[in-house]
Order: structure tokens, then sequence, then C-alpha cells
């Protein structure tokens, strides 16, 4: 974990890192929803969203295969997943009322589309940091974070949070399952530290980047908002 007391150094802990925030964040964003039909903020903008289902896609993921969304929000790229066909869709947050916003848009959304074949979207709250022990009764092919880890990261805490996430991501992906993470807060090389292990201290190896669609220009260099690595549960 030598690499993440390096960024413990770089990275300050903030008011992102706690469920305080967040819990009062979604309270807002629920209420809003209710009055105005506003489903709130995508996380990272629809970009990251759009890159996900690409890689998903052009990477031949069956339709059938079981998506994890960790840290759903409101839910917004499981619905994406299931508009491109996507079956099996789950999300979960730990706070409640990111859940009870995901679980009503997705509602409205299926009564506005009045599409038979979109599929329910399952919701759950829960603190994958302390996950109990029935939820790993079922693996998932797929699990995804978009800025969730970035979240938890900004805390004192982070190489707890990261110890417990990775005996989550463990626990709860098939063998040979993927981890498709995206970060504005971590560059690739350091993702790939703190998740592939430098090559055998976990049960993830790096697959791929997700390449960006736009990139910028600042002082004459080029950059992304975001980052996107995939990695893959080794099999034995």
């Amino acid at each position: 974990m030598s690499d993440m007391s390096e960024q413990s150094v770089e990275i300050a802990s903030s008011q992102l890192g706690t469920k305080d925030f967040w819990d009062q964040r979604y309270e807002l964003e629920l209420k809003n929803f209710k009055q105005h039909g506003d489903e709130g903020e995508v996380w990272f903008g629809t970009s990251s969203e759009t890159r996900i289902v690409k890689y998903l896609i052009d990477s031949k993921t069956g339709k059938d295969a079981k998506i994890l969304d960790l840290g759903c929000g409101n839910g917004s790229v499981l619905r994406k997943l299931r508009s491109k066909g996507f079956q099996s869709l789950k999300g979960v947050d730990y706070c409640q009322k990111a859940v009870d916003l995901s679980a009503a848009a997705s509602k409205a959304e299926r009564e506005e589309e009045e599409d038979e074949e979109l599929v329910d979207i399952e919701f759950e709250q829960l603190d994958i940091t302390t996950p109990p022990a029935d939820f790993f009764s079922s693996k998932f092919d797929v699990i995804l974070d978009k800025g969730t880890w970035d979240a938890m990261s900004l805390s004192d805490e982070r190489e707890a949070r990261l110890k417990a996430y990775l005996g989550f991501l463990d626990n709860g992906l098939s063998a040979g399952g993927r981890f498709v993470i995206f970060s504005c807060n971590f560059t690739f090389d350091e993702m790939c530290s703190q998740f592939g292990g430098g090559g055998g201290s976990t049960s993830l190896e790096i697959v791929c980047e997700v390449p960006a669609s736009h990139s910028f220009s600042f002082g004459g260099k080029q950059g992304v908002t975001s980052t996107g690595a995939v990695f893959r549960k080794k099999t034995l």
C-alpha cells in the first residue's frame, strides 16, 4: 500500500468524502425530481457514460451479463445500458435518497417510454466497505465505478477504504469478470497501481484504458476530463 501513502500526501481529505455531504445532496435532488422532474447531476457528465456504454458494446459484452454500478447516484448510466438492451442491471449507493431517486427516475422512464421490453433495474442501499455476506451469493460479470472511488478516496481513511473496496471486488466479481472505473482524481498508472496491485497483490489485472472521445488543451498539453480503466478478475 505504499503507493496509497504517497497519494495521501497529494490528495487532501474533503467533505465530498463524507456521507453527510451526499445524504444532503441527494435529499435535495430527490426533492427536485419529485417537484420538477429534474433527475439531477450526471456525475462526470454524459460523455463518460457514453464511453462506458461504448466500451461494453465494443467488447461484445453479453446483453445478459450481470452488471453492478457502485455509487449509482441517479441511476443514469444503468438506464442508458437498459436502453441498449442489457437485461441484468443493479445499482447500489450508500445514500438511501440516491437509491430512492434512481428507482423513481427508472420507473418514470419506463412509464414514459411505454416499452414493455425495458427491464426493471434493481436498486439497493449498501455501504460497500461493510457489505453483508449474503450480498455475494450472486456474482457480477461487470462492476462499474464512475467517481465513487474518487469520493471515497477524499478521506483520511482512504487506505482502509481501498482495502475494503478491493475485498468487495474480489468477492463480487465472477472469475474473469471486469471492473470498469472512471476517475478525475487519478491517472491511469495510479489506478493500475491501486487496483492492479503491481502484478500480484490483488485479484485484478489490467485489461486496457478506455479511450476518450474528446480531449482539451491547456498550457499546450492535451488532457481529458476523466480517465477510464478496465481490470479483470484473474482466473485460477
